[in-house]
């Protein structure tokens, strides 16, 4: 058998792919360069020819097992040929299934239809996007189906990094009997589980066998095989077809029909206190409906947090000497109006006079704000003044608190005349807001804040590094972010001059959007709750009725709120009729607000 070597350099595989390109040569001269070498007593253009020749049509669906049957091919380089399959398969696969949409369970046997006939046992995962359209179509594991050995990580990393939103996945039964074991049953169970928790909806298991299929989804539905996956706009996942089948917790639910009056302290007109302020989930009218609950459960609190702060109101309620408030907000806008009113300890009274210097600044020039919010979110007179203020504030301020206290006035003052619905997600289209800004004063009761401590993090980051009696949980009900309405604000404060972009002004927000907003919403709910150290929690959720507009409905489900607590502690729910402050989008019935409260093991 004379060697490649002995063959002309013309006729050689590698230098005619050099000399005349990939065209010129055979399917098994292409092979030849992948192998490199042949074998004892065959060059390496017959054993290529050799594999072409047994497997014919049937080349792309080879496995190891396969190429291991020819004598003098090794693991390794029947690795080799079976990687660069896998590779070119992948690459066509994800080239034409853009168009793929998977729409019901005979979508799913026209692209799994090969598993029917499989000696061993497959599980197949379909990866898709929000439209179910296929982004990939994957091999989990090869050989006998264990829940023990099956991770969600397996499945779930690469939905991950496809940025999947759905999965199906697939399974075959090689005996035959498509009717799902034990093990199927415990599969479904531990991967829907996953998926709620992750965000990822698992739409569908699917069994295939040779007599025929079974769908966990067409059983849950009890409908037919036409049945498809997306109906009426919506789409149901297995998790919450399982769940319709549970019994929901027992729980103690509380109706309070109590009207709770709102005496706010003595305001002087020249200053402004902490609740002066128009924000989304506002809690001011809600507060004697919480204090209600904390004197009745939680009997003497000498620490309280409030993890997801906001204006701060609730932590001001319980603002009395002898009790700890911890307050933390993500948002450096409301960070520094927590460290006014709540953490400021000592009286800055060299302050005061800088309130009428700045209020007497002439603003005639243009600059970074005006330029960009006059005439819009404000009167350009107005949006000139503010501009001028802020920048002054940062030479004047002699001190830390004093520029916390000058910002926050500013903050304050920037609500009073700004031409919006009392956020920042738009401004109105007809500008009528045109009395003069004005800075006042905050009324900061100093004594009170002596032991508070105020931090600007992640929740979740916090909640690993504090203790306290009483921890209440305000998150973001829904998908609306709170740097999306609150973005000037922020522009103000931190008055970095970032670059604005779009109609309404934004500038880049992707360091400040909370978890809690998207779909993993679930999991690091989880996380925090799993981390806290205290004796109550307070869990204040809207259960936002079901809006015309998705983005407004709740993120985490009353179920998994509930599974959630239930492994912290016992569980009672408060609820109150309450028409919230809303982005004036949603229309939505039924709204109530709920503490959820959880008495800690």
């Amino acid at each position: 058998m004379p060697k490649i070597k002995d063959i002309p350099k013309v006729d050689r595989p590698r230098e005619k792919f050099l000399k005349k390109g990939p065209d010129s040569l055979s399917k098994s001269d292409l092979l030849a360069i992948l192998l490199g070498s042949g074998i004892k007593g065959k060059n390496v253009q017959k054993l290529a020819q050799q594999i072409i020749s047994k497997f014919g049509k049937n080349f792309l669906n080879i496995n190891i097992s396969d190429l291991l049957e020819i004598s003098g091919i090794g693991q390794a380089k029947a690795l080799q040929i079976v990687s660069a399959i896998s590779l070119i398969k992948r690459f066509y696969d994800e080239n034409s299934s853009t168009d793929i949409i998977i729409k019901n369970l005979k979508d799913v046997l026209t692209l799994t239809y090969d598993l029917r006939d499989r000696r061993k046992e497959y599980l197949v995962c379909l990866y898709l996007d929000a439209k179910n359209t296929l982004i990939r179509k994957e091999i989990i594991s090869v050989g006998l189906l264990d829940k023990a050995l099956i991770h969600p990580r397996e499945i779930f990393y690469p939905a991950v990094e496809l940025n999947s939103a759905n999965i199906i996945l697939v399974h075959n039964h090689p005996s035959g009997d498509q009717t799902p074991s034990k093990k199927d049953t415990e599969i479904v169970k531990k991967i829907s589980q996953a998926g709620e928790i992750m965000g990822i909806s698992i739409i569908d298991f699917i069994i295939i066998s040779e007599k025929g299929n079974y769908s966990f989804f067409q059983k849950l539905k009890d409908k037919n095989n036409s049945l498809d996956y997306v109906a009426d706009g919506l789409q149901t996942t297995l998790f919450e077809l399982s769940e319709i089948e549970k019994p929901f917790y027992e729980v103690n639910i509380q109706k309070i029909d109590k009207s709770y009056f709102h005496f706010s302290k003595y305001q002087n007109t020249n200053t402004f206190q902490l609740q002066n302020r128009r924000y989304l989930g506002n809690k001011y009218k809600l507060l004697g409906f919480i204090e209600d609950i904390v004197s009745e459960k939680c009997n003497g609190i000498k620490s309280f947090c409030d993890i997801f702060a906001g204006t701060g109101v609730v932590g001001e309620r319980f603002n009395k000497p002898g009790i700890e408030i911890i307050s933390n907000d993500f948002l450096f806008s409301n960070y520094i109006c927590l460290k006014t009113f709540l953490g400021i300890s000592t009286n800055n009274k060299n302050v005061s006079d800088k309130f009428d210097y700045l209020n007497s600044l002439k603003a005639e020039q243009d600059n970074y704000f005006s330029e960009h919010f006059g005439n819009t979110y404000f009167s350009l007179e107005n949006a000139k003044k503010i501009g001028t203020i802020r920048e002054e504030i940062d030479k004047i301020a002699e001190s830390k608190e004093e520029k916390y206290i000058l910002i926050c006035s500013l903050i304050y003052a920037v609500d009073k005349v700004a031409n919006t619905v009392g956020h920042y997600d738009a401004f109105r289209k007809e500008l009528d807001m045109f009395q003069p800004i004005k800075l006042l004063p905050p009324d900061i009761n100093y004594q009170n804040n002596r032991n508070n401590t105020i931090y600007k993090e992640d929740a979740n980051i916090l909640i690993r590094k504090i203790n306290c009696d009483v921890l209440y949980i305000d998150p973001p009900y829904n998908s609306r972010q709170y740097s999306d309405s609150y973005h000037l604000l922020e522009n103000l404060a931190e008055w970095k001059k970032p670059i604005v972009e779009g109609k309404a002004k934004k500038m880049d927000r992707s360091q400040i959007k909370s978890s809690y907003c998207l779909k993993n919403a679930t999991q690091v709910f989880e996380d925090l709750i799993t981390n806290a150290k205290c004796k109550h929690i307070l869990l204040s959720y809207n259960n936002t009725g079901d809006s015309k507009d998705g983005r407004s409905n709740a993120r985490i489900s009353d179920r998994n709120i509930m599974r959630i607590l239930k492994n912290k502690g016992e569980i009672e729910i408060f609820e109150k009729d309450y028409k919230a402050f809303t982005t004036g989008k949603s229309n939505s019935d039924g709204n109530a607000e709920r503490i959820f409260y959880c008495k800690v093991y």
